[in-house]
């Protein structure tokens, strides 16, 4: 393992343990509109955006595995859902490539409806009192309006973290490159478009 990928894991490490105790510690007693925002699947669908499926799903397990370790609730409920999460969002860092600016907040309001969501499932199927619907719709509306307001400064922390391993495969590089392509091929017309329009043009010298 390189020294910069070595740094990248120590920081990332920092960085999900820090989370999870200052979500568990101190967001926890703020619940604007009934519903505490939660950052936990947030900053791990953002490191699955950055560094793919593999580190997606490491770092959504350890964040599960420490929530319901700290707070004694069913083992294994947090680790599974943010797993999967990470893994996803990973996942459509490697077939899809998104770098549009909107990609983060919707991915962040994504994180938090399914995190809302799967929770109450998956309590739900191991016996447990099934909440009521309005509630439930309440939490999960207002659980992916926080995950969009919190995916930018999310973004930023995990992006720092993961810095020294990112390199060329830095998000906000590719995007500048992406908005940038568009104006160089309209200057620029390709071979393809060139020789299009000589064929229109020979074509309406026929018909005259």
């Amino acid at each position: 393992m390189t020294p910069e990928a070595t740094s990248a894991l120590l920081r990332t490490s920092a960085v999900v343990v820090g989370t999870v105790i200052f979500q568990l510690a101190v967001v926890t007693q703020f619940r604007p509109f009934g519903v505490v925002p939660d950052l936990t699947p947030v900053l791990v669908a953002m490191i699955g955006l950055l560094a793919g499926s593999t580190a997606g799903a490491a770092a959504g397990f350890t964040a599960g595995f420490m929530i319901d370790l700290i707070l004694l609730q069913t083992m294994g409920v947090s680790s599974l859902l943010l797993t999967i999460g990470g893994y996803a969002a990973g996942r459509l860092r490697e077939l899809r490539d998104p770098v549009h600016p909107v990609t983060n907040p919707a991915i962040g309001a994504a994180a938090g409806v399914y995190f809302a969501l799967g929770f109450a499932v998956v309590q739900f199927s191991l016996g447990l009192p099934a909440p009521r619907l309005w509630p439930l719709l309440w939490q999960t509306l207002w659980s992916g309006a926080y995950g969009a307001l919190l995916a930018a400064p999310v973004f930023r922390l995990a992006r720092w973290a993961m810095m020294p391993g990112l390199g060329r495969g830095d998000p906000m590089i590719r995007r500048r490159r992406a908005v940038l392509a568009p104006t160089s091929v309209l200057e620029k017309p390709t071979i393809n478009q060139r020789s299009r329009g000589r064929r229109i043009t020979n074509r309406r010298r026929r018909h005259r």
